[in-house]
């Protein structure tokens, strides 16, 4: 069956998996620096909502992007599902990067684990369109994208947890470049395993009544950046008042210093 492609929407999903990259990264940053396990579960439980939440609309994005000559729809609750396999992925990443010490083995089997995962929603996410009959995959495509997430999701934990252990200098642009690796990396598995699904001629669209794509695109797009960036400047104004907080308990210790010989 013929396809196509929306370039805009391709290039958009694209921008959303890279801001979605950046918020882990900023993220996995702050929650390393908090000193309260109840704090730190807070966020954890935040920022894997909202990184869950970019990189779904991310792939969601990039089906919508994608167009058959047959009317489409995504049947709700598989859809949700693929949402909810997003969220406990995010969460398993943020948890994993922000241990004290990351080993080798740790990190490769998070990787494994996230890239399974990453490849579980998209494909969930494929299922939702109850395509009659039902997409056919090229199996070697198919193991190749799964390929990628892993190791997309390996190279993503180990920037993350680099960039977390590194140094001051030039931070924002160290993350700004790793937010860009990442953000080709998920969109590259996404579009790899669009490649390897094969949509027979004379193919339905079982879901077609449900979720409209107009109607998700506009839910989806707004949405997922609000929630990215409200995250983002909610890290920036904690850090900032931490920072803050800090400063002062600092300068009164200071001040006792001082007063105390006078005493």
């Amino acid at each position: 069956m013929q396809s196509s492609y929306n370039l805009g929407l391709v290039a958009f999903s694209l921008v959303v998996a890279t801001l979605a990259s950046y918020t882990a990264l900023d993220l996995a940053d702050r929650i390393s620096l908090l000193a309260y396990a109840r704090t730190r579960q807070m966020w954890l439980a935040g920022g894997a909502l909202a990184m869950g939440i970019g990189i779904w609309s991310m792939h969601f994005i990039g089906m919508l992007s994608f167009s058959l000559n047959i009317p489409i729809g995504y049947d709700f609750a598989i859809t949700g599902y693929s949402l909810v396999i997003a969220v406990l992925v995010s969460w398993f990443a943020l948890h994993v990067v922000t241990l004290d010490r990351l080993k080798i083995s740790g990190l490769l089997a998070g990787g494994t684990l996230m890239g399974l995962g990453i490849s579980g929603m998209h494909y969930v996410g494929m299922a939702a369109m109850l395509m009659k009959p039902a997409i056919q995959y090229d199996t070697t495509i198919f193991a190749a994208s799964i390929v990628i997430a892993i190791a997309a999701s390996t190279a993503a934990l180990w920037l993350a947890n680099t960039l977390r252990l590194a140094g001051p200098n030039h931070l924002m642009r160290k993350r700004v470049g790793a937010a860009c690796v990442m953000g080709v990396a998920i969109a590259g598995m996404h579009y790899t395993g669009m490649a390897a699904a094969d949509f027979p001629v004379g193919s339905i669209c079982g879901a077609a009544g449900g979720i409209k794509p107009q109607w998700l695109a506009m839910a989806v797009i707004p949405f997922s950046i609000a929630i990215l960036v409200v995250t983002l400047l909610l890290s920036r104004l904690d850090a900032r008042a931490a920072f803050l907080s800090n400063s002062i308990t600092r300068l009164n210790e200071q001040i006792d210093r001082i007063q105390g010989p006078a005493r």
